[in-house]
């Protein structure tokens, strides 16, 4: 990089416009997985940190890496390039940096695509976690696949329209399953106002299932991920779903809804079989690695799909 005069900062306010740059890459590079709560929150999370390399010449953005501090976890979100300084060598530079200000007794984790695993298995995040498989329904389809299974007698409420009892309730849920304390990312989350959410009311007006949507990637796309989906049985899995796919298509007629589905966990035993046997296909597009073992604390039982957000990782 001796043709390019650049600098590696640590840190930059969420209004710079370097955050700016980076969104737009992440949505050019078509990282779908990385939602739009995610690219709004990570410039504003206290958890966030960043080393990132710019252009002394006009700050422009050349490559950063993005990661969040929590529960002794450093979870990497984004490590990314410009194109054009790809394969030079800046990118190790900056991970390398990245590393060394994770805390020692933290657990790294990230999640990479199939192709980079043996890369970044050979370096900092040898240990292998689940694997992760993506789907992609028209509206349509999702929404008849839910309405044949959805038939719980339990009482759906948007997250808009809880109370403030129910949305600490709601709180607590998440806790039951996460086994982590994630309310202030939540509450970030759930007052974004692209975000939108559902919660199953037991008969004893208890929370036993919920759910959220948002849209991801560039508009054009037409791209809402269905994330985290936390359920007993899939019965409330697809009646909490309901309401959601019913809001998103009224927002985009031609949406599509993204999912992703982790392997050890419910979701698997029950969601990979069901749509397979409908011919719908998924595809392996993410390995969770981890600098050491990691036993995520996770209810798996009730994990269909996990949130999968690097803001406060669940799973």
């Amino acid at each position: 990089m001796k043709d390019v005069d650049y600098e590696i900062l640590d840190s930059v306010p969420p209004d710079d416009h370097t955050w700016l740059e980076w969104k737009a890459l992440v949505e050019n590079e078509g990282w779908t997985s990385d939602d739009l709560s995610v690219l709004t929150l990570s410039p504003l999370l206290p958890s966030t940190r960043i080393v990132l390399a710019r252009k002394k010449a006009d700050g422009s953005f050349m490559g950063s890496v993005v990661w969040n501090e929590y529960d002794n976890i450093a979870f990497i979100g984004f490590y990314l390039m410009m194109p054009e300084y790809r394969g030079k060598g800046l990118g190790s530079v900056i991970w390398k940096r990245a590393i060394e200000r994770m805390p020692k007794s933290y657990t790294i984790g990230l999640r990479a695509v199939p192709y980079m695993v043996p890369r970044y298995k050979s370096k900092d995040t040898p240990v292998e976690g689940p694997s992760q498989y993506s789907y992609a329904l028209e509206w349509k389809t999702l929404l008849a696949v839910a309405e044949k299974h959805g038939v719980s007698k339990h009482t759906v409420k948007m997250v808009r329209d809880l109370s403030k009892g129910e949305y600490q309730q709601l709180e607590q849920f998440d806790l039951s399953v996460v086994k982590r304390d994630r309310s202030d990312f939540l509450r970030r989350f759930h007052d974004l106002d692209f975000t939108i959410g559902a919660v199953l009311f037991d008969q004893d007006h208890q929370i036993v299932a919920c759910a959220n949507v948002c849209p991801t990637s560039l508009p054009t796309s037409h791209l809402f991920k269905l994330a985290p989906l936390y359920a007993s049985s899939i019965e409330d899995a697809f009646t909490v779903i309901r309401p959601l796919i019913d809001e998103v298509k009224n927002i985009d007629p031609e949406a599509r809804l993204l999912f992703h589905v982790l392997s050890d966990t419910v979701g698997a035993e029950l969601l990979i079989p069901l749509f397979t046997s409908m011919d719908i296909p998924s595809k392996i597009c993410g390995v969770t690695l981890y600098s050491k073992p990691f036993d995520n604390p996770i209810d798996k039982r009730r994990l269909f799909i996990a949130h999968n957000n690097s803001g406060h990782f669940d799973a």
